[in-house]
């Protein structure tokens, strides 16, 4: 998650994101978790932005790509040959002819 803010007022800026990492960590850990921040809050120039912006967007590519393999195969190995429907209930109408030309 990337938290960013808009303002004339960089310093006041930089508070309000030091200020709601604090709250978020506290809040985080409060329930067992832990929060990593991979950079601390900074004044960018626009050029800077720019940079971020694509490289966020390759990272949810990259993102979406890994989280479709992981369906791929999980279907693979979690389905064993059991036919389902759109719910997940098992199609009863193939198994009884399986066992009827046996």
């Amino acid at each position: 998650t990337v938290m960013t803010t808009q303002t004339t007022e960089k310093q006041d800026g930089l508070r309000a994101l030091e200020g709601a990492i604090e709250e978020v960590t506290s809040k985080i850990t409060s329930f067992g978790g832990t929060l990593t921040v991979k950079m601390a809050p900074k004044i960018v120039t626009d050029v800077e932005e720019a940079d971020l912006a694509r490289q966020l967007e390759k990272a949810e590519e990259e993102n979406r790509e890994v989280a479709g393999d992981d369906d791929e195969e999980e279907e693979e190995i979690g389905m064993g040959g059991i036919d389902v429907d759109s719910e997940g209930e098992e199609i009863k109408e193939e198994k009884e002819n399986d066992v009827d030309e046996q």
